[in-house]
């Protein structure tokens, strides 16, 4: 088949066909494109958007809410009078002998301060054309609350109708008053004092319990 003469020829040429149709092969390989597609990038944000954000940041917040007004049920429970009157009802008696039998009318005005100790000064009238003249400080405890309770110390000295002006000059018609009270406010200005007392001087002691409303301003 092949010619004996040209050995070297005929290799040759077979050689050179064989290594163009490699190089043809891998060439039609190179050429192919890829079977996925890359996923783009990402687009960049519009500068209209950017500017939307920057406005969106820059609004102001609604104003808050103006405080709600103090109800008249919170506001009664600061009581802000400085003085005070006061009429009470209730029984006198010698200690520790206790009766009841006398009876008190009177009142108590307190007169304006604003901090404790603040002056008091009262009169009561009993039976028998007797009455009682006092005055003296009294000390309160929680002042500006709806509880006010209170301790007072006073001068006081014993009338009667019959001696007239003659018990001025009776050391035995003049007392030593010790009371504590229980106040509770009912209803701004109005309150309710409860004041058991105690009168005494070096002869004799007395009690009294009177009930009483007063009214501040």
């Amino acid at each position: 088949m092949f010619d004996s003469r040209y050995p070297y020829f005929t290799m040759a040429k077979l050689r050179f066909i064989v290594s163009g149709t490699f190089v043809v092969f891998s060439l039609s390989l190179m050429a192919n494109p890829h079977s996925e597609v890359k996923e783009s990038a990402p687009a960049p944000e519009k500068s209209d958007e950017k500017v939307l954000r920057l406005d969106e940041s820059m609004v102001i917040s609604p104003a808050p809410e103006a405080p709600t007004k103090i109800s008249r049920t919170e506001s009664a429970r600061y009581y802000p009078y400085q003085q005070a009157l006061t009429f009470h009802a209730g029984y006198d008696s010698d200690f520790p002998k206790i009766s009841v039998e006398d009876l008190i009318l009177g009142f108590e005005y307190l007169f304006p301060k604003f901090l404790s100790p603040k002056l008091e000064a009262g009169a009561d009238l009993h039976e028998d054309g007797k009455g009682h003249i006092h005055a003296g400080a009294r000390w309160i405890h929680n002042e500006r609350g709806y509880f006010r309770p209170s301790f007072k110390l006073a001068l006081d000295h014993q009338v009667e109708g019959k001696k007239g002006l003659a018990t001025l000059a009776d050391p035995e018609h003049y007392f030593v008053r010790l009371a504590g009270t229980l106040e509770f406010v009912i209803s701004n200005p109005y309150s309710l004092r409860f004041e058991p007392s105690f009168l005494f001087n070096h002869e004799k002691t007395r009690t009294s319990l009177t009930l009483g409303l007063s009214r501040g301003w």
